[in-house]
């Protein structure tokens, strides 16, 4: 039996995509550490590079918990964009050419289509684990 955690193929697809690239970001963001190293920085790029690891094994093994890892890599970047924006729009005022902008936009387009689309626990699947347990 295949496991299915998206309804869509599409929205696997997107998924795996997603969190691919933000694999590839996250551990060329170590170059970054080399040109101004502080302990904050090194903190913000291990949690991005573990974060991003455990959301890409498990997206691609199909393991229940790959949403919540897609969550938090998509909030983790979320934040950083969404930080980067405000900073341009409080320095040069509002515009919608800022590309940070434009990431932020797509991140949260694509939190939404992947929590839309994700396979809901169904009760019945996991009567298995049930047994034995009492359910008061």
């Amino acid at each position: 039996m295949e496991k299915k955690i998206f309804e869509k193929k599409v929205v696997y697809y997107l998924a795996v995509t997603i969190s691919f690239i933000f694999c590839l970001v996250s551990i060329f963001s170590t170059l970054s550490l080399f040109n101004d190293f502080s302990l904050l920085k090194l903190l913000f790029v291990s949690l991005g590079i573990i974060i991003n690891l455990f959301a890409f094994i498990n997206l691609i093994e199909k393991y229940n918990k790959a949403i919540l890892f897609l969550n938090l890599s998509l909030c983790f970047y979320m934040i950083f964009s969404g930080g980067v924006t405000l900073m341009n729009i409080l320095t040069y005022g509002l515009s919608f050419n800022y590309n940070s902008f434009k990431f932020l936009v797509l991140f949260i387009i694509t939190l939404i289509v992947v929590n839309k689309y994700k396979i809901k626990k169904n009760k019945a699947e996991y009567e298995i684990e049930n047994i034995g347990q009492n359910e008061e």
